[in-house]
């Protein structure tokens, strides 16, 4: 590109990236369709310039008060996130190479203003005086949070810096942001360019039709006219045919495919991610902590890293015995069905044999429970849950003309009291190629009062949420296993914390501030009704009678909950100690000279069942390497205990007693998804339940333990 055509700040294209809809009290909403790759380089530069100038306007001249210094820096910061947040949301669930390479070459100077922002000194020192101010000595619990932590974050980010350190630091955030988006860049065009062809009728045996279809249809889009089915290489069909897969060849041929993401020539994360795990050690050291996993965990609700180790090694001695138990008896049972290499599993034989051991053991068939979850029935029980326990309605807008940034999602309003108070949109279904995998859930407008409009004291939060459930097909809507509903679930409960927020300033309401640990309890709290049978049986109907699932089959699903529920803790700890171990010690301890080594070495001491030498997960794992969860992971079990300790409230009283249910669920919402980041989590919690949490609910509840009742 000669220097003529460099791209320069477009105000006109920024003015197109920020155009907005309002519908009702809802304000705010991007136009996603709007969203053209072509204004998304000039019109950010253009952003970031204005917002560069008012920063460094404010570091010249300001007045160390909450409506001089605090208010600025929000705005600057809600006018940067109206537009990287729409456009890096399209790339998770619209994505193309043109979006990509334009948000590529603005990232470093996003970066840079990042840096600036939270390395100014000038800045801190206003900081520090209006804490000392009288002002400062008397802030509302809330305003007193986010000033603190706004401090602390500077200091984490290496305010105190100077000279080449302070600008090896801002190099280093460049190139890991940089980094982690080449890792999940590679997972995204991989999968879309993914194919495991099946030319043979007979492998297909025991696979759900709607996947079988979804294999046909790749290959006539493909223009192939042999008779064979392409399977895309991703989550949902994976565990289609890693569970219903009769053939064991194309099992394993899957497993292989699936466990090798990440690694093929073009799409190779191995050496990126061990470029992103050293330069996040040299990160934590500059800013003085002895490696990157105690700077995590100095932002978080663990005390320390060793207050982690010891719960998940708590969680380990309760599981390991149940996992070990598991295991023999699937053993046994393979032996007892004839199966091929039941004296020595492979990985892609635990699946299937599982599978097929709770259908046996519990009398019924995942796959067709499929046919009794309609995603729209299911969406009708999980409102009706949440309208019983927190007194709000929840409505499909009527406004035909609001913006989606797809046909398949679908918009709500919540009301309380007829009055609306939150917003979300539900994008539920794969598009292999331009939406990456799994769930999730993230935030569109916070509720802030500097974003507020006629006369409201806050602007009204609106969510999204998001999966990867298989798409509608012959006609009928989508049909949901189990796992999907209890993600919607889970994805819905962390909407809940950001649409109930009664905080008004932006800094600390819905998640913001809230400790990463601790962002989990509501998503994971929400599954816990799944468990309770009249609300599972309300979210049933036969796709094609309409008859609601069998009460002994409600009672069978109930009783298969804790099936290898030891090997999948077993599981989820290998991940939560890996991620620690990683960054305590890869690039520190001079021992550990491999992080795939080191993955080895943890799983071989963690898991019970196969695996296969050399597979790792590491490559595909965005949650560590473009995700937020690095030295993090921990947080799922973490969350976890809080979650069941926060359930057991409401055991306590019955969950068959309305009111006092109610009364409980009132109390949560007051508390957990009331008050956001505005206190230590630690704190609300212990409003919510009078004392700490601790594991023995949930070792209870999955029967680990015996239940002190």
């Amino acid at each position: 590109m000669t220097e003529a055509s460099q791209p320069v700040p477009d105000q006109a294209a920024l003015s197109r990236l920020t155009r907005t809809r309002r519908s009702g009290r809802l304000a705010h909403l991007p136009l996603w369709q709007g969203i053209e790759a072509a204004d998304v380089e000039s019109g950010t530069l253009a952003l970031l310039a204005d917002c560069e100038t008012r920063f460094r306007a404010l570091e010249e001249d300001h007045e160390p008060t909450w409506s001089g210094l605090m208010d600025p820096l929000e705005w600057i910061e809600q006018d940067l996130g109206a537009v990287l947040g729409p456009v890096g949301h399209l790339l998770s669930v619209k994505y193309s190479d043109a979006l990509q390479g334009a948000y590529d070459a603005v990232r470093p100077a996003v970066i840079a203003l990042s840096n600036a922002m939270s390395q100014s000194t000038a800045v801190y020192a206003g900081l520090k005086a209006l804490r000392d101010s009288a002002e400062g000595r008397s802030l509302d619990t809330t305003r007193a949070r986010i000033l603190s932590e706004s401090l602390r974050g500077m200091e984490r980010a290496g305010v105190h810096l100077t000279g080449a350190a302070r600008d090896r630091h801002q190099a280093i955030n460049e190139e890991l942001a940089q980094l982690s988006n080449d890792f999940q860049t590679n997972l995204v065009k991989e999968e879309g360019t993914s194919n495991l062809a099946v030319t043979d009728a007979a492998e297909l045996a025991g696979l759900p039709e709607a996947v079988v279809q979804q294999a046909r249809q790749k290959t006539e889009a493909a223009g192939a006219d042999a008779q064979a089915w392409h399977f895309v290489v991703n989550g949902p069909n994976y565990m289609a045919v890693i569970q219903h897969g009769q053939h064991r060849g194309l099992r394993e041929r899957f497993y292989r495919a699936f466990r090798s993401r990440g690694t093929s020539a073009e799409f190779d994360n191995r050496e990126i991610l061990q470029n992103i795990l050293r330069l996040r050690q040299e990160k934590a050291q500059l800013v003085g902590f002895d490696h990157y996993a105690a700077l995590s965990i100095d932002s978080k609700m663990a005390e320390s890293t060793d207050a982690v180790w010891a719960l998940l090694g708590e969680l380990e001695q309760a599981a390991r015995p149940a996992a070990e138990r598991e295991y023999a008896e699937l053993r046994a049972f393979m032996t007892a069905n004839g199966a091929e290499g039941a004296d020595a599993p492979e990985p892609w034989d635990v699946g299937f044999w599982a599978e097929r051991l709770q259908e046996d053991r519990y009398a019924y068939d995942a796959e067709a429970l499929r046919e009794y979850f309609q995603l729209p029935r299911v969406l009708d029980g999980l409102f009706e849950l949440v309208q019983t326990l927190y007194g709000v309605e929840i409505t499909e807008t009527a406004d035909a003309e609001l913006p989606r940034w797809d046909d398949d999602v679908q918009f709500f309003e919540v009301r309380q009291a007829g009055k609306v108070i939150a917003g979300f949109y539900v994008d539920p279904y794969a598009r292999p190629g331009e939406k990456r995998g799994g769930a999730w859930m993230n935030t569109v407008v916070d509720r802030a009062r500097t974003l507020a409009m006629d006369g409201e004291s806050a602007s009204l939060p609106v969510a999204l949420f998001v999966m990867n459930a298989r798409p509608p097909a012959d006609g009928r809507p989508g049909l949901m296993s189990l796992d999907e509903v209890r993600t919607l679930f889970h994805e819905f409960g962390h909407a809940t914390q950001h649409m109930f927020t009664e905080i008004d300033e932006g800094g600390a309401s819905g998640m913001s501030l809230v400790e990463w640990d601790s962002v989990e309890l509501a998503s994971q709290f929400n599954e816990f009704w799944m468990e309770h049978p009249p609300f599972l049986a309300r979210m049933t109907a036969h796709v094609d009678t309409g008859e609601t699932l069998a009460a002994d089959i409600i009672d069978r699903i109930q009783a298969s909950k804790n099936f290898m529920i030891g090997n999948g803790t077993l599981r989820q700890l290998q991940f939560a100690k890996t991620d620690m171990a990683l960054h305590e010690r890869f690039g520190i301890d001079d021992s550990v000279d491999s992080p795939f080594a080191l993955e080895s070495e943890i799983a071989a001491a963690t898991v019970v069942t196969p695996m296969l030498t050399g597979e790792s997960q590491l490559p595909a794992f965005g949650h560590l390497f473009a995700g937020g969860y690095a030295a993090g992971y921990y947080s799922y079990k973490w969350a976890e205990v809080l979650a069941a300790d926060a359930f057991a409230a409401f055991r306590e009283v019955g969950l068959d007693n309305t009111d006092a249910v109610r009364e409980v669920a009132h109390r949560f919402k007051a508390t957990v998804l009331a008050l956001g980041g505005s206190q230590p989590a630690a704190e609300i919690y212990r409003a919510f339940r009078g004392r700490d949490a601790t594991p023995q609910a949930l070792l209870a509840d999955q029967g680990l333990i015996e239940s002190a009742a």
